[in-house]
């Protein structure tokens, strides 16, 4: 942090102080809040309204979290928060079968249409879990509507279609509501990879891999709550869902290998579907006292998780000797994690607060997988015992926590917490070969600090720190070797450990009714990263795996600005930063790699009323590369146009969009470098589509007693990964 950007932070935190004290009006505590904008700053986080996007209509949640301001959702789903993909998920303030397995699988599967708002939490406080080094991003799905009241959707387009409705009925102090819907996406394109590495013999030699991938997925879910006021002090909400995620992903390339002159040495296919399911039930229970913001609250939840991965791979190869061969894998996965959790607030005094708690989480974790390898002989497949393997794996996390709440000459917050976690875990691998391992249990003290300043009636300074902890998810422990491609491979490493970062962040800006704009200025530092570690073995086959190697440091800014008018808005949002990842390791194939390049993302979206009941919407992103220790991934441009058609009275409407209508396709390159190879990846996505959105709403509509909450126990501790599932 430059001396320009420390000075102005000084004097936007400590100046101009009398004409704060002059034009603010009294606001507890520090949340800036402007209703009906776009995006919104709190004391702890930014919060997107999803709600007030037109453009989200027949989108997924994976489109939405790419107009977030400092998210970045890549081509395969994948969502970085400041380029860091270490993000912990949470869907109403707690964690869910929904997002449990692979996170970007049930990102596209979640329709964008049930989302309320986004939350961004750049800085958690003692409050949450010590987990996700990246931050959390909090799903808010549309509030329960009380009365007898309920509304359907449906929508289809090129690349993606969804349906769905929701019934609400309240009978007297009971509140009961259903949810009910689905989503499928699809993408297409060539796949050219092209990699150079140094063989036995000491020469440079090639693969090149020219494919064609289509790729379908998406499933139904179904949400049950029932909410039951006990009486003006005492509530409890019960919740139970279930959800599917599906996968499918077709592939065909040729195989051109040799030194020199390139020869083609064979053909491949490899059909891969992954199936799970997700379950959640949760209770929520909350009780006020008579002493204003005095409260206690204790919540439980049972999360489970199935999944199935499998595929079957078929190679024809050239040369000396021509055969054929076939090859299938099952790799079967159950996750089940039982958390309860308990919070007192206390307010001490008018302008001092304290909040403390308790809770504890159990995970077990199984995963289980075969190979099946065709024999001519016999006509059919034989199991390949010698590659049967699996995985019994667990970890308890107790945790207690308190932070203090003060503010002071009416414009001043400041908030101090220390969270404690024990983690205990061990695990086995199981079938033809048994290894058992237990890890030595570690103790963790959390600290976090933020001080906080109003300015005027809608302006803000604050300062944050913390100290956060990721604990790898079972995308990072699964030992199941993939070989679909057996050229490139893929496999977990259930040893590893989790990785510790530290966490600044200064922020000011200013919201009203007419616009404003929100300045953030970081540094975050991980310790024993976890990497990817990519290296090419002695026959020349490309291995993909896991390791805590690496030193990861990022400085940078983000910058979010919106105008309203009468009739119209315009937002940008977008940010820059530095990062340098390098290696803790000294020998070997990754010994001395270090990473150095430069970060940004970039959004533009407009939109316009036009008469009584149209409305007209553009939208606008660039995403920068996204560094790994061993190379990066370039960055993609992506744009849509909407607009929706009212009925009478706000009822519903017809939509329509067109995404990437002026660059139908994408280029989405990924170069890695190690010692002795470089791999080159050019994937060429068809972006370009086309959406019809309908929906309308019925019955009487009323607003939801206020004292009625959503379930708020939530565990944000893992790091997730795509395409293995997850704890």
């Amino acid at each position: 942090m430059n001396k320009s950007i420390l000075f102005l932070g000084v004097f936007v935190f400590l100046g101009g102080r009398i004409q704060a004290q002059k034009d603010s009006a009294k606001i507890e505590g520090v949340e800036i809040k402007v209703q009906k904008s776009i995006i919104e700053n709190q004391a702890d986080k930014l919060v997107y309204n999803a709600s007030e996007d037109i453009t989200s209509q027949g989108q997924s949640a994976s489109d939405l979290l790419a107009k977030v301001p400092m998210v970045e959702v890549d081509m395969d789903g994948n969502v970085s928060l400041r380029g860091n993909r270490n993000v912990r998920f949470l869907v109403n303030g707690r964690p869910s079968g929904l997002i449990s397995g692979s996170p970007a699988d049930a990102l596209r599967a979640l329709s964008a249409d049930d989302i309320e708002k986004i939350e961004v939490i750049t800085n958690p406080s003692s409050k949450y879990d010590a987990d996700g080094s990246g931050g959390i991003i909090n799903i808010i799905m549309k509030k329960k509507i009380v009365g007898n009241t309920g509304s359907v959707r449906l929508g289809i387009g090129t690349r993606s279609a969804h349906f769905g409705g929701q019934y609400s009925s309240v009978r007297g102090k009971n509140n009961f509501s259903a949810s009910a819907g689905g989503h499928f996406w699809r993408s297409w394109g060539d796949v050219v990879t092209t990699r150079t590495n140094v063989n036995a013999l000491g020469e440079n030699w090639m693969l090149k891999q020219n494919g064609y991938a289509n790729n379908w997925g998406g499933g139904p879910r179904i949400t049950l709550n029932l909410d039951r006021q006990i009486d003006d002090k005492q509530s409890l909400v019960l919740t139970v869902g279930t959800n599917s995620q599906m996968r499918s992903n077709k592939q065909d390339w040729t195989n051109l290998q040799g030194l020199s002159v390139l020869q083609k040495t064979s053909d491949q296919s490899a059909n891969r579907f992954n199936f799970g399911m997700g379950y959640d039930l949760g209770f929520d229970y909350r009780k006020k006292f008579e002493k204003k913001d005095r409260e206690f609250s204790i919540s439980g939840l049972m999360a489970l998780g199935t999944g199935n991965d499998d595929y079957l791979a078929k190679r024809d190869f050239y040369g000396i000797i021509v055969a054929k061969e076939q090859e299938q894998s099952l790799n079967s996965t159950l996750n089940n994690e039982t958390s309860l959790q308990m919070d007192y607030t206390e307010p001490f005094t008018p302008t001092l607060k304290g909040e403390f708690g308790a809770k504890a989480i159990f995970r077990t974790v199984n995963s289980d997988y075969l190979f099946n390898f065709y024999n001519d002989t016999l006509g059919k497949f034989i199991e390949a015992k010698d590659r049967t393997n699996g995985l019994d794996y667990y970890q308890n996390v107790y945790a207690a926590y308190g932070q203090l709440n003060y503010s002071f000459a009416k414009i001043y917050s400041v908030r101090f917490g220390l969270r404690y976690e024990m983690t205990e875990f061990g695990g086995a691998l199981t079938q033809s070969q048994k290894s058992e391992f237990k890890g030595d249990p570690y103790a963790n003290f959390v600290p976090s600090f933020n001080i906080s300043r109003s300015i005027g009636k809608g302006g803000f300074a604050r300062f944050n720190y913390n100290r956060r902890i990721q604990r790898p998810s079972l995308f990072f422990l699964n030992p199941y070797v993939n070989t679909s491609d057996p050229l490139n491979i893929s496999q977990g490493n259930p040893y590893l450990s989790p990785e510790f970062g530290d966490n600044f962040e200064f922020s000011f800006g200013n919201y009203t009714k007419v616009g404003g704009y929100g300045f953030n200025v970081f540094h975050k530092r991980i310790d024993q990263a976890i990497e990817t570690y990519r290296t090419v073995n002695a026959n020349d086959i490309y291995v993909t795996t896991y390791g805590n190697f690496g030193l990861n440091r990022q400085n940078g800014f983000d910058f979010n600005v919106n105008f309203r008018g009468k009739g119209w808005s315009l937002f940008f949002n977008g940010g820059a930063g530095l990062v340098q990842i390098s290696t803790l390791i000294d020998s070997g194939a990754i010994a001395g790699l270090s990473v150095r390049g430069v970060t940004y993302s970039a959004g533009l979206r407009g939109n316009v009323k036009i008469g009584k009941n149209w409305m007209l919407e553009a939208f606008s992103r660039v995403n920068a590369p996204s560094f790994s220790l061993q190379g990066y991934s370039q960055n993609w441009l992506f744009h849509t146009i909407g607009f929706k058609r009212q009925f009478k009275n706000d009822l519903g409407g017809i939509g329509f969009g067109f995404d990437n209508p002026f660059s139908p396709v994408v280029h989405l390159k990924t170069e890695n470098n190690g010692n002795g190879f470089t791999y080159l990846q050019d994937r060429e996505l068809n972006m370009w589509g086309v959406r019809i959105n309908f929906d309308y709403k019925f019955g009487k509509i009323s607003s939801q007693p206020e004292n009625i909450r959503e379930i708020k126990i939530k565990n944000e501790d893992l790091k997730n990964g795509d395409g293995q599932g997850g704890m």
